[in-house]
């Protein structure tokens, strides 16, 4: 098993059509992403949280935030100041506790393949997850690689220098990372050659050369060799791979930088398309790693069949995802929906499309059921989506999803729950708000953007038995997952629940 991992990828932002209703980018080339999806299944409703780490320990714990391992609702705090305020001088709820990372108790998604007898590696960004793993994971890999490098260049500091390699003066050509820092020599002509070269998409890689690596191409080095070492010894694997890009501050390779800045894109937008395109080029990599793992250009000892293969992203883009309103960090389709493909070649449908929608917390029991593990003895709230994936069903039983927060993300996101409830092939989405204690739905199907909130004209007739089914079911799973709201600061008493007739 391949699990490949974007941060902060929108919907929109590969320019395959097959995740996002046709809407591909016509700006960013993703060429392996998009092969990816021909060979696999794409899915046009998946979701996520809001951002890095409650995502992240969502997938590991297959629980939602409110789950009894899991308690991570945001990164870093739940009260994050309003950047244009500077603060929230009035704010109204005083924020729960909450936790940085899962509570692992042995209970995690690496425990559960492990216990199907696959090797773990575990290789990038680790917000929310556990962090060290602890014994029994393979290879003794925390995942805790960052993109923001500090160190001393020629006797002078240097800060926050996102992505690029460092020259240190004591450790040479590093990365801060003894996983990848073997990697993190400068680009030569041989690796240019051997390495990059195939994947070569109309950018120029002679300005590479003597330039330093990018942790991108680290991480995929990283991961090709893995998957090497790993078929060698014809011993199964699970690569879980959380890459850094796209997240801030944006730092592209230089040769796809300047292809897009040739094609008239100012800095800013280049700097970005060249990033995309980059982890594209890092996941083709690791795809052709599956299909020639001896890298001889044989496709005798192909992998494929074997290997169950996933692209997802952690939460919507930072840049405009439209149709989708809001980016990431809010409950609008902006923030949680992303593009997902999965391949599984004999096993699922080459160039499949569902619109089932799927969260971040069905991983967990999906891998299970395609491993053949009993988790029924775990507390998950996610299910498995195992027969969308084989053709035996195209819908899933389940009629509800949820996501609940109760703090404040700077200016994007105040406390707030949201029930996204099927009909059918239709989707409806409801948010609650705690300080105003008011209610927004939307028919995503018709308004993918959000625009018109439908309780704010009169509600047909028709709707009215959805409006209370939805209230009352996002009450009650509130009430059964006993999700905390923080305290009224005005006087110290417990924010209530929605009040449902």
């Amino acid at each position: 098993m391949v699990f490949l991992f974007a941060d902060d990828l929108g919907w929109t932002d590969v320019s395959t059509g097959n995740p996002n209703g046709g809407r591909g980018s016509k700006v960013y080339e993703t060429p392996n992403i998009d092969r990816l999806a021909e060979q696999g299944m794409s899915f046009t409703y998946a979701y996520t949280q809001q951002n890095c780490s409650p995502t992240r320990a969502s997938l590991v714990s297959g629980q939602y935030a409110t789950g009894p391992d899991n308690g991570v609702y945001n990164v870093r705090s739940l009260a994050r100041q309003d950047k244009r305020t500077k603060g929230f001088p009035d704010l109204p709820v005083i924020p729960p506790e909450q936790r940085k990372a899962i509570d692992d108790h042995g209970r995690s998604i690496f425990n559960m393949v492990q216990g199907a007898g696959l090797h773990t590696c575990f290789i990038g960004k680790s917000h929310g997850t556990p962090h060290p793993l602890g014994e029994g994971y393979g290879l003794d890999i925390p995942g805790d690689v960052h993109h923001i490098l500090e160190g001393t260049v020629d006797g002078k500091p240097v800060k926050n220098q996102h992505y690029m390699a460092l020259n240190d003066d004591q450790k040479g050509w590093t990365f801060l990372s003894k996983f990848i820092d073997r990697y993190a020599e400068p680009y030569d002509t041989t690796y240019i050659d051997t390495v990059l070269k195939p994947f070569r998409n109309g950018n120029e890689l002679s300005l590479l050369k003597g330039t330093p690596k990018h942790m991108t191409d680290g991480i995929g080095d990283y991961s090709v060799d893995y998957i090497r070492q790993q078929t060698a010894k014809a011993e199964p694997f699970f690569l879980y791979v959380p890459f850094h890009a796209v997240h801030t501050n944006i730092v592209g390779r230089k040769d796809l930088v300047a292809k897009y800045a040739e094609r008239g894109l100012n800095a800013r937008d280049a700097e970005y398309a060249g990033m995309v395109e980059l982890l594209d080029q890092t996941v083709g990599r690791i795809l052709q790693a599956v299909k020639d793992p001896n890298g001889d250009g044989s496709f005798d000892d192909d992998q494929s069949a074997e290997t169950l293969i996933i692209f997802y992203s952690d939460n919507g883009g930072m840049r405009g995802n439209g149709p989708l309103t809001g980016r990431k960090g809010v409950f609008t389709e902006g923030g949680i929906r992303v593009p997902l493909m999965i391949k599984w070649q004999g096993v699922i449908q080459p160039d499949s499309i569902s619109n089932q929608a799927v969260h971040c917390i069905d991983f967990y029991p999906t891998l299970a059921e395609m491993l053949n593990v009993d988790v029924s003895d775990r507390q998950l709230d996610g299910t498995s989506f195992a027969e969308i994936l084989t053709g035996e069903k195209t819908r899933l039983d389940r009629k509800n999803l949820f996501w609940h927060f109760p703090g404040y993300m700077d200016e994007r996101l105040r406390p707030s729950s949201v029930i996204l409830h099927r009909v059918g092939d239709e989707y409806y989405k409801m948010f609650y708000f705690y300080e105003t204690e008011t209610w927004e739905l939307y028919h995503l199907n018709e308004d993918p953007g959000e625009k018109a909130n439908l309780l704010e004209q009169r509600v047909p007739e028709q709707l009215n038995g959805l409006v209370r089914t939805m209230k009352r079911d996002l009450t009650a799973w509130l009430e059964d997952t006993q999700a905390p709201t923080g305290t009224w600061s005005k006087d110290g008493s417990p924010v209530p629940y929605p009040e449902v007739e």
